[in-house]
Order: C-alpha cells, then structure tokens, then sequence
C-alpha cells in the first residue's frame, strides 16, 4: 500500500503509482508492505485501473479529489547561490488515470461522466489527465488549443476533450506526464 500524508493528520487513500521527489523528499515509513510520502514533497499521484468502467473511473476521481484536497498552498523557498533564496507558489500536485482497457464503453461516455461528476466539485480538485492504452486521451483546455495539464491551469473555464491516439495513447501520455513533473518546481524530476 502506498499513501500520501497531508500536514493535519489526514491519509490519502490508497495510491497505485506516486510520483515524488526522491532527492530532496522523505519517505515517512517504508517497508514491503507499507510506504508512506509527506504531501509536501509527491509532485502527483497515477490511479492505474485494468478495465476502465464508469465505476472504476468514479472511484479513481474520488482518489484523485481526496489527494488533491490535502495540497498545502503557501510558498517554497530554493536556493539560487550567492546566498540568495528563491520564493514561488507552491505547485499543485497532479492527479491522472492510466487504464489498459475500457470495460464496454468509449472516451465520449467517459467524458460525459467527467463533466457530470465535475458539476459538483472545484477545478482544483479535476483530474489533470486520462489515457486508455491503444485507444485515446482525456484532458482539459480552455481555448482551442490551449492544453491545460498543469494542475493551475484547470479552471472553471476548461473543459475536458478526448483525443484517439490509438497506438499513439502511451508516447502521449509518456509526453504529457513529462510537461506535468516539468511545471513542479519541488526539486529534480526522475522518471
């Protein structure tokens, strides 16, 4: 089991892939069967499901919107040389869903469930991106052609679209998962 530790007491859900800093993070407790991450230093987190069904899909948004909700905001501080420190915004963490399959439906079922399920909740708390294996990709953008995966570009203003990359979906998702870790300003991203 894997799971994230906000700064008031609160556990993410179970997560099926973190994406952390590993040089400049902590691990709270590790061992073969638990491992636990401060919030502070996960850039995201990757709900991996095998068949993507609207169940599957609801339970790894509710994943996704409890680990986000834990996000501090505030500043972080790096050092730039010469004894001179850097403050910037805290980046938000991401939230993605990786599916190897759908299970008897399609990305345009799969979006109409997302916009439905976003009525209720705030932009900050949105999947930042959705990729099924051989078949496609969900994201948000805002203008045509304004791709929005970093967690501060979703807004109320976005709108998820579904692309059908085919064979493509793994090179994009790969691509898109690189421009996430990118935009977090936490330390060094390894992938």
């Amino acid at each position: 089991a894997v799971e994230v530790a906000g700064r008031v007491s609160d556990t993410s859900r179970q997560c099926d892939v973190i994406v952390y800093d590993k040089i400049g993070g902590v691990t709270l407790l590790y061992d073969d069967s638990v491992q636990v991450y401060p919030i502070d230093c996960v850039y995201g987190i990757i709900e991996v499901k095998s068949a993507l069904s609207k169940t599957e899909f609801l339970d790894a948004l509710e994943k996704i919107k409890a680990f986000k909700a834990m996000s501090p905001g505030g500043a972080v501080s790096q050092p730039v040389g010469g004894g001179l420190t850097m403050f910037h915004s805290r980046p938000h963490p991401f939230g993605i869903i990786f599916a190897y399959g759908l299970a008897g439906n399609s990305l345009d079922s799969l979006i109409e469930n997302l916009r439905e399920w976003e009525k209720e909740m705030p932009a900050a708390l949105w999947p930042n991106y959705v990729c099924v294996l051989e078949t496609g990709v969900i994201y948000h953008q805002r203008q045509p052609f304004e791709t929005c995966l970093d967690s501060d570009q979703i807004t109320a203003e976005a709108w998820p679209i579904a692309l059908q990359h085919h064979k493509d979906s793994l090179f994009q998702f790969y691509c898109a998962l690189h421009d996430m870790c990118a935009q977090m300003t936490l330390g060094p991203v390894e992938l």
